[in-house]
C-alpha cells in the first residue's frame, strides 16, 4: 500500500494517483526512514559556487602574482638607487620559490 503524501489515504501498489485526491503518488519502492527525534541538525551551508580545485588553482595564480609584485618591486628599487646588481640575487630566489611551490 502507498500512502498519499497530501491527504493520507492508503492506496494499491500499482497506483499512479491517489484515489482520494488525486495527487501524484511517490513512486519509491521504500519509505522514507522513520525519526524518532522528530527533527534533525541543520547541515553546514556550503554556496557550491567553487569547487576545492578551482580555489586551489586561484590560491596558486594569487600566489604567483605576488611573487611578481616582489620582482617588481625589486626592479623599482634597483632603479631607484641605479644599481641593478641585486635584482639577479632576487629574481633567482624567486625562481626557486616558485620551482618549489610548483608553480
Amino acid at each position: 500500500m502507498i500512502t498519499c503524501t497530501g491527504c493520507g489515504r492508503k492506496n494499491p501498489d500499482d497506483a499512479r494517483c491517489c484515489e482520494g485526491c488525486g495527487r501524484k503518488l511517490q513512486s519509491g519502492r521504500f519509505g522514507a526512514p522513520q525519526e524518532s527525534g522528530g527533527t534533525r541538525p541543520l547541515e553546514r551551508f556550503s554556496s557550491g559556487s567553487m569547487s576545492d580545485a578551482a580555489r586551489s588553482e586561484l590560491w596558486r595564480m594569487v600566489e604567483a602574482w605576488g611573487y611578481v609584485a616582489v620582482v617588481l618591486a625589486a626592479l623599482g628599487a634597483c632603479l631607484y638607487t641605479g644599481r641593478l646588481w641585486p635584482l639577479y640575487p632576487a629574481v633567482a630566489v624567486v625562481a626557486l620559490l616558485l620551482w618549489l611551490r610548483k608553480i
